[in-house]
């Protein structure tokens, strides 16, 4: 039977009734019986109520019944569930005895568990703000338990006879509560972990979209905060559109920073550029009141959002800047999260943050030290002094790291091509020992990466290398391949690994390679090289000796080689003292192939440069943002002292005239 019934049944079995003669007081009993926001349910055990699967038809015209029998309003126009004669029919009836209402809310504030709760009102004459008040007093109890004995107290919340009477009670009242009561009703459910297409949570949902034009600003702030838990059903997703169209048409409802910012989280990515403009106006218009747990929030409510304000994030990130010192770990953690997923890097921030962590390490665990370097990592920022100082950390007690951590830290000091000077050998032995420590525990797709990143530091351990290149592993790694894991890219991986077996020539006590396993692979990606820089290099260094677009080990991807023959640059020098022609790699390079805010390059970056070199390559990094940015003039300039650091812009000028034959 659906949850929602329309009149046309309800009148069928009124005129099956009456063709029987039954009393007229019995046709008002089934009509009664058929009001659907107060039907109870039968009684079934706490364990089946939660998962029954309702979902209201949020998009549909249905027709539901009040209190009082009256047909309502179609799904979609203003609905107000109260008697139009009644007032009061959404709030609590007078009581007579103001003491003894008192002293129930008194007795409820009193109880010490969810258990404690149930105990109380199950005997208790049931109320809209009897029953909300039972259900946030629930969840209230539980928000300062431990995980164990939350998840213990709940257990015993689910099979307490008195949950499922509450449950009834909060669908039998739900038309008549008021917009605050719903909307506490819904946050407690949703955070007790109520199933969300029970048919409680989906009553709450259908009645809180027929009344959401009486949210004020802090019921929908509740409701906010309700919505942001939720899975995207039906019902929540056409209740968050519902916001969404209120706030386009009245944003002056909001008046206070913490609703604005549970609203924005709550109103999500699909709001409208309209919408996005508005909020961003309204948290601008407040940003002088801004407190630090305000920019905190205020950045994760953007991001959530996907609002990206450059003015707001500056605000936010000052007064975040300016108070690092009172700063928790989450809190750092937020804040970088909010500033990745907005793709924006204020350098001030990051550098004040990674100083704070340096200065205050002897406080921070390694397993948050090491997650605040992945979203160091992330955001392509190098935070030298504290990758040196969490390095002497790895190198005193390397048995103190778990496998996550091994894994994590290998991927930090990799990526970033940190360069970890005189403790570089101390370093590399210890983290090889924690590796080989958990090697029987390695997962082959894990272990590949593993093998990567110390191939990228140029680092053989022998161990996880014979591991690795077994024929069982690696019929393990393919055959395990996923999505998220696909063939081409653990090839790839392994295809890098041969390179640095073959181009490194690592002194192994048994030469090792990768087995002929590995297919074709597809061309490496570039980016197509800014227009004008060909002609430019060709006037520089003459026309007959650049070639384009070339591939190297069939991963790395060259854009420019310039060929410079014996007697361009040696003279007339003897044919036997004479050395082979020198060839020098041009490579366009992205911003994203440097750490932030230097042009040091990153882990992929550097690996091809040290191979180039190996293979007989000068290799000349060109940052194309900065080539972009100059004048036309000034690009030439640059590209001189690029392609001839050593040399004077004299010397380079007579250079360039001779190699292009002065004609």
């Amino acid at each position: 039977m659906n949850m929602y019934k329309t009149g046309e049944e309800v009148l069928k079995k009124a005129l099956l009734f009456s063709r029987r003669r039954r009393p007229l007081a019995q046709l008002g009993y089934v009509l009664q019986r058929e009001q659907t926001h107060i039907k109870t349910p039968e009684f079934r055990p706490a364990s089946s109520w939660s998962w029954i699967p309702v979902v209201g038809h949020a998009v549909s015209a249905v027709r539901y019944y009040s209190q009082d029998g009256h047909f309502s309003t179609p799904v979609g126009q203003s609905l107000d569930l109260r008697n139009p004669s009644d007032p009061q029919s959404l709030t609590e009836q007078p009581n007579p005895n103001p003491s003894k209402k008192n002293l129930f809310f008194r007795q409820l504030d009193g109880c010490s568990s969810p258990s404690d709760v149930l105990d109380f009102v199950t005997n208790k004459t049931q109320t809209q703000r009897r029953v909300s008040n039972s259900l946030t007093r629930i969840w209230t109890t539980t928000k300062k338990m431990s995980d164990d004995q939350r998840r213990y107290e709940l257990k015993l919340m689910f099979e307490h006879q008195g949950f499922e009477k509450l449950c009834q009670g909060v669908i039998k009242e739900a038309a008549k509560m008021k917009p605050e009561d719903t909307a506490h009703s819904l946050l407690a459910l949703v955070r007790l972990g109520v199933p969300q297409r029970s048919r409680v949570v989906q009553t709450l949902l259908r009645v809180i979209q027929e009344n959401l034009n009486h949210f004020d600003e802090r019921s929908l702030s509740v409701l906010a905060g309700a919505l942001e838990g939720m899975d995207s059903l039906q019902n929540v997703e056409a209740l968050k559109q519902g916001i969404r169209l209120r706030l386009e048409n009245d944003i002056s409802l909001i008046q206070n920073i913490l609703p604005l910012q549970s609203i924005m989280r709550a109103v999500g990515k699909d709001s409208s550029d309209k919408l996005k403009k508005k909020l961003e106006k309204k948290a601008l218009d407040m940003s002088n009141d801004f407190t630090l747990p305000n920019a905190e929030y205020m950045l994760a409510s953007m991001a959530t959002m996907g609002l990206h304000s450059r003015p707001l994030l500056e605000i936010c990130c000052q007064k975040i800047e300016e108070n690092l010192q009172g700063i928790p770990f989450s809190k750092l953690m937020m804040t970088l999260k909010a500033c990745h997923d907005l793709r924006y890097r204020n350098d001030a921030l990051l550098l004040s943050m990674a100083e704070f962590i340096t200065t205050s390490c002897a406080m921070w665990s390694s397993k948050q030290v090491i997650l605040l370097l992945l979203e160091f990592e992330k955001m392509h920022f190098h935070p030298v002094n504290l990758m040196d100082l969490f390095a002497e950390r790895v190198i005193q007690n390397p048995n103190a790291l778990t496998l996550p951590d091994v894994l994590s830290i290998l991927k930090v000091y990799s990526v970033l091509n940190h360069d970890l000077g005189e403790q570089r050998q101390q370093f590399l032995d210890g983290i090889t020992h924690a590796v080989e420590a958990y090697l029987d525990r390695l997962h082959p797709g894990n272990l590949l990466r593993a093998v990567h990143c110390l191939c990228m530091i140029e680092h053989f351990p022998v161990l996880p290398m014979e591991r690795l290149l077994q024929k069982v592993t690696l019929d393990q790694l393919f055959s395990q391949s996923t999505d998220k894991q696909p063939i081409r890219g653990l090839e790839q991986l392994l295809h890098t690994v041969d390179v640095c077996l073959r181009l490194d020539q690592t002194a192994l006590p048994r030469p090792l390679s990768v087995p002929p396993i590995l297919g074709d692979l597809p061309p490496p990606q570039h980016q197509p090289t800014p227009l004008g820089l060909l002609s430019m290099l060709k006037s520089i260094v003459g026309v007959e000796t650049i070639e384009e677009d070339m591939v190297v080990e069939k991963i790395y991807h060259i854009d420019f080689v310039i060929t410079f023959s014996p007697e361009s640059s040696e003279g007339d020098k003897p044919l036997q003292d004479k050395t082979p022609p020198q060839r020098m790699a041009v490579i366009c390079a992205p911003s994203s192939a440097f750490c932030f805010g230097s042009t040091h390059p990153r882990g992929r970056l550097a690996m091809q440069l040290r191979h180039l070199r190996i293979l007989g390559y000068s290799p000349v990094l060109v940052p194309v943002q900065e080539l972009v940015s100059l004048p036309e003039e000034e690009r030439a300039e640059m590209l001189k002292r690029l392609l001839w650091p050593e040399r004077d812009g004299a010397g380079v000028e007579n250079t360039a005239a001779a190699r292009t034959g002065e004609e």
